[in-house]
């Protein structure tokens, strides 16, 4: 693995040594990323209790909302109760339901995995959104002039910024399999996991992870307007 990731370094040298500093710097990062949270499920495992397993949590969702806050680059304070509430009711809802389905034991991937997809899509659904009220602010006014309600008003940049929640998602299903390899497929079966148990799984998690992503969305959105 060192010898390939060597080869493909030394290509970018010769032909664009900035892409290769780039390369070099994502990949540490990558790295060092999975270590930490290889690390942290290591101590939760090895203390196998339910406060261990309530405190990764807890904090891994932190992080998640630390990281949208950051992606938004805006005063934290106006975010904060948005991010937080959309990204708390997506967690809640997707991982309750996963966990109906699954054994106890693999909480925290599919939480890592909830909370992922929330992060990214939370970010999406407010960038869009503020973006939208930037460029209509004259039609709103327009149209609030003329008799139309707050809510209408707002509509076009709230379907604006749904599409932006359930759009990446949407991408990533209708990719080819050839194309784009569900990562958590290929690991339970790497794991030892039976086709079967790894196709239900992934379909059961993709399909709570995009009904989360629209609930925290417009979890969002209602918190940001008021």
């Amino acid at each position: 693995m060192l010898l390939l990731l060597a080869m493909a370094v030394v290509v970018f040298a010769l032909i664009d040594r900035r892409t290769m500093l780039r390369v070099l710097k994502v990949f540490g990062l990558y790295v060092g990323g999975i270590l930490v949270l290889g690390g942290a499920c290591w101590l939760v495992w090895r203390a196998g209790t339910w406060w261990a397993v309530a405190l990764f949590a807890v904090v891994y969702w932190l992080l998640g909302v630390v990281w949208c806050l950051h992606q938004l680059g805006s005063k934290w304070q106006t975010l904060l109760l948005p991010v937080g509430l959309s990204m708390l009711a997506g967690s809640v809802v997707a991982g309750g339901t996963m966990m109906l389905c699954l054994p106890r034991w693999v909480f925290i991937p599919v939480f890592c995995v909830v909370v992922t997809h929330l992060a990214a899509a939370v970010t999406q659904t407010l960038l869009t959104y503020r973006r939208s009220l930037q460029h209509t602010e004259t039609h709103r006014q327009y149209l609030l002039a003329n008799g139309a309600s707050m809510l209408e008003s707002l509509m076009p940049s709230v379907r604006r910024a749904l599409r932006a929640t359930v759009l990446p998602q949407l991408r990533t299903m209708a990719s080819p399999l050839v194309v784009m390899m569900p990562m958590l497929f290929a690991g339970m079966l790497m794991g030892g996991a039976s086709p079967a148990a790894t196709v239900a799984v992934s379909l059961l998690l993709m399909a709570a992870c995009l009904a989360a992503s629209v609930l925290a969305g417009v979890v969002a959105l209602y918190c940001f307007k008021r």
